[in-house]
Formats: C-alpha cells, sequence, structure tokens
C-alpha cells in the first residue's frame, strides 16, 4: 500500500501514471480529430513532476509522450506530442493556475533542450487540467484574463495560453468516460469530496468489479480501496461490505478481495506500530529486522509486540522461544 501522505497525489501517480490506464483515459476526453493523429501504442510516460510542491501543495501532475502525425505532412514522419495532465484537487479553484501551469510547461521545455541540445524546435505540448474540488471552477481559462490592463496593442505580444479543462466533479456520470479502471478512477474524484460518496459506493464497485481479473487490475483496485479508506475517513470495511452486498448480493469474488485488502492493511498497520516501538525502545535498528518483521505472520507480530514490554535485548524479542 502506498504510504505517500497525499492521497490524492498517491492514486493519481500510481493509477494514471500507468500508460495502460492513462491511455484509457486519454481515448475518451481528447477531441476526435486530435486523437486520429496519435498513435497511443507509442504512449510513454516522462518520470518527471514539474510541479513545485511549495508553492503548489495540492497539484500533481502527469507527462506522457506519444507519436503525432501533423495535418499535411508529407512523409517526414510523425512528431512527438507531450500530454501534460495537471491534477487540481484543491476544494477551490485558483485564479493563478493558469500562471502556475505555464511555468510547468516552460520547465518541460527546459527539460526537453536540455536533453536534445541539437534540436532548433521546441515540441508541443498539450495542457489539461483535471480538477475535482467542491467549489465549481470560476476564472476564464485564457492567460491574457490575468493581466489588469486588456490593451489588444499590448496583449498580441504576451504569450497565450488556453488548457483544457475537465471538471470532474461537476460532469454527469454518464458523461464521465474512459476505459474501466481510468472511468472508476474518476467517479471516485469527483464524489470524493461530497457527502453523498457512501450512497455511490455500490455503483463505484460494480464499476470497478472487472478490474479483480488479472494482476494489473487488482493492484490498481488495491490503490483505489486505499483512496477510498484513507482518503476520506468515511470509508471502512464495514462500509464497503454493506455497499457490495448492495450493488452485487453473493459477490463473492469481490468479497473476498475485500477481505484480503483489509487483512493486508491490518498487517501493514501491526508491522509499523512494531516498528516504531522498537525503535523507541531500542534505538537505531539494524536491517534484518525490518526484512524479518516483514516476513512474519499477524500472529508472529503480536507476540513480538507482547514480547517488547519485558525484553532487555533485540534477540530477546526475536527469540524462538514460545511466547
Amino acid at each position: 500500500m502506498s504510504t505517500l501522505d497525499n492521497p490524492h497525489d498517491s492514486v493519481i501517480r500510481q493509477t494514471l501514471g500507468r500508460p495502460e490506464v492513462a491511455r484509457g483515459y486519454f481515448r475518451y476526453n481528447l477531441p476526435e480529430e486530435l486523437l486520429a493523429r496519435l498513435d497511443f501504442t507509442t504512449l510513454e510516460r516522462v518520470q518527471d513532476s514539474f510541479v513545485d510542491p511549495e508553492l503548489h501543495p495540492s497539484a500533481s501532475d502527469l507527462l506522457f509522450t506519444v507519436d503525432y502525425l501533423p495535418e499535411g505532412n508529407t512523409g517526414n514522419g510523425p512528431e512527438k506530442l507531450l500530454l501534460y495532465l495537471l491534477i487540481e484537487h484543491k476544494s477551490y479553484p485558483e485564479r493563478m493556475t493558469l500562471f502556475q501551469l505555464l511555468r510547468y510547461m516552460v520547465r518541460i521545455w527546459e527539460l526537453y533542450c536540455t536533453e536534445n541540445r541539437n534540436s532548433s524546435k521546441l515540441p508541443l505540448v498539450y495542457p489539461m487540467i483535471l480538477y475535482h474540488g467542491k467549489r465549481a471552477w470560476s476564472y476564464p481559462l485564457n492567460f491574457h484574463s490575468l493581466f489588469g490592463v486588456q490593451d489588444e496593442t499590448l496583449l498580441q505580444h504576451l504569450p497565450e495560453l488556453s488548457p483544457v479543462l475537465h471538471d470532474v466533479a461537476r460532469s454527469d456520470d454518464r458523461e464521465i468516460a474512459g476505459e474501466t479502471a481510468a472511468r472508476t478512477l474518476l467517479l471516485m474524484l469527483k464524489y470524493i469530496f461530497r457527502p453523498d460518496l457512501t450512497e455511490r459506493l455500490p455503483d463505484l464497485l460494480v464499476q470497478a468489479r472487472t478490474l479483480l481479473t488479472d494482476e494489473n487490475g487488482r493492484e490498481i483496485m488495491f490503490t483505489l480501496l486505499y483512496y477510498l479508506t484513507e482518503g476520506t475517513g468515511k470509508v471502512n470495511e464495514e462500509t464497503l461490505s454493506a455497499a457490495l452486498d448492495q450493488a452485487a448480493p453473493g459477490g463473492d469474488t469481490m468479497k473476498s478481495f475485500l477481505k484480503k485488502y483489509f487483512d493486508q492493511g491490518r498487517q501493514e498497520g501491526e508491522f509499523r506500530l512494531l516498528l516504531r516501538q522498537l525503535r523507541k525502545r531500542f534505538g537505531e535498528l539494524p536491517g534484518w529486522v525490518e526484512e524479518r518483521l516483514r516476513q512474519a505472520s499477524s500472529g508472529m507480530l503480536e507476540t513480538w509486540s507482547e514480547r517488547i514490554l519485558t525484553a532487555s535485548t533485540l534477540e530477546e524479542v526475536f527469540s524462538e522461544q514460545k511466547g
């Protein structure tokens, strides 16, 4: 399970950060005329974040590169298009988001120039904002609107920027599109701040159950469940089980998966608690301790937790004696 402090950032990077999930998002949320010119078999993620966490702690971002065939191309082959997705998860829109987005795009081009010193051209960047805050987006989506003086004589000499805004929180469920993993994530982003989240859980679980058919899907499902439980504080094992009973009575596969998820979560919690206790009691720990804890059963972790109360050395805690 993720240990990132920000569950919104964690779920974005561990789901949409996968090229196969990103493809399932872009294929349904880019204009058709652009999609016709993209080769999604070439989609790759660029492993960099251009968001400054100190200046913009409520945003995360993803950058992908994909082959793009420009209109009127005369056999010169495809060019690289950069798909830049800025994810806003604050509860309110911010007027200077477009300025921040422009800064991030400049960083992308700076990185490109550093890595391609012989190039005389910059790659195209297609900027998108995925927003799921509590309040509707209320600011214009053109960069020139940020200037106090609206004189076209001056504005024509300044950069302009008009990103695509995908405000998923204000979208009808029927308008939220994507392949299974991407659409499930978008629906969770829509409802994560809303009071009717628990009412929507049955539909979300039905939407997500097809993810359980392969290992990658199960990993994504673990991440989405972590987001529901740790990102809200409103959802627990009982809430999910009740929602599943309502959505799919007798859904043994999903129930088995939920049990495995919460069992693993409990063991992870026991592991971290015992690790903290050992450090507090014995100070800096040798490397073998964490490895031993990771391999232990839940019952063994409980036994070691009890031994800490009386043991004077690490060896006594981990001895093979009973009890």
